[in-house]
């Protein structure tokens, strides 16, 4: 449970400063986070375009962000959806995340389906996040070692970070 007022920020194309000296950052007590300070690139590895093959239902996605945009499209077209699945075999699935976001408009969602994709976004992207951490032990360490602090997602210039909960939960629930 997160319990410090201790925030650290990540996206796909964060830089590598030790843990409490990035962007927004605040931290109380760096020795809490030395574990971090030790991995390269660790707040690249929270990002949903980090490449961490998993398994979801029964596809294996690369990165978060293909599984996401895959079940998206799969409300519209489901056999467009499995070219974001490695076994499909095609260029979009051996990419990265951000290949996958950039076909996230294969298709066009009608109002219905956009209703639809509300009710289940936030399941689809939590259910990805843990697959992506509980089959990968140093992406679990990483995830780990940033206990007890928020989890913030810096998306861009003139965009406003999001504190990402969900990742916090899985943490908690995935730590030894």
């Amino acid at each position: 449970m997160t319990t410090t007022e201790d925030r650290l920020y990540y996206f796909s194309g964060s830089a590598d400063p030790p843990p409490g000296q990035g962007v927004h950052e605040r931290i109380t007590d760096p020795a809490r986070y030395a574990a971090l300070a030790g991995v390269p690139h660790w707040r690249r590895m929270l990002s949903n375009f980090w490449p961490a093959e998993f398994t979801l239902g029964e596809r294996t996605y690369r990165t978060v962000e293909h599984a996401f945009q895959a079940a998206k499209i799969a409300l519209v077209d489901p056999v467009l959806a499995e070219r974001f699945a490695l076994e499909s075999d095609t260029e979009l699935a051996r990419g990265d995340g951000a290949t996958a976001r950039r076909h996230r408009k294969l298709v066009l969602l009608d109002d219905a389906q956009l209703r639809r994709w509300d009710e289940c976004r936030n399941l689809v992207m939590r259910d990805a996040m843990r697959a992506k951490f509980s089959r990968h032990e140093p992406l679990r360490a990483v995830l780990s070692a940033t206990a007890p602090a928020q989890l913030w997602h810096g998306v861009g210039r003139g965009q406003p970070p999001t504190r990402i909960h969900d990742l916090e939960t899985i943490r908690d629930a995935l730590r030894p």
